[in-house]
């Protein structure tokens, strides 16, 4: 796989990372999370767990593609 190509998945992990850390933040740490329709939460949290997943499935080809 080409170096460019490589490259182009490492800033989308980097920029994934943060995106997670945000929303997790969100979650566990706002006050205006727990004002939210139990639904809405339940859904922001599966979008966490899922942003995770693809975190983890991207920083297994970076690795596997190095």
């Amino acid at each position: 796989m080409s170096n460019n190509h490589v490259e182009r998945m490492k800033d989308e992990h980097k920029e994934l990372t943060v995106k997670i850390k945000a929303l997790n933040t969100f979650i566990h740490s706002n006050e205006i999370f727990k004002t939210l329709d139990d639904l809405e939460q339940a859904r922001m949290i599966k979008q966490a767990g899922f942003m995770e997943a693809y975190a983890e499935t991207l920083a297994s080809r970076i690795w596997a593609n190095q």
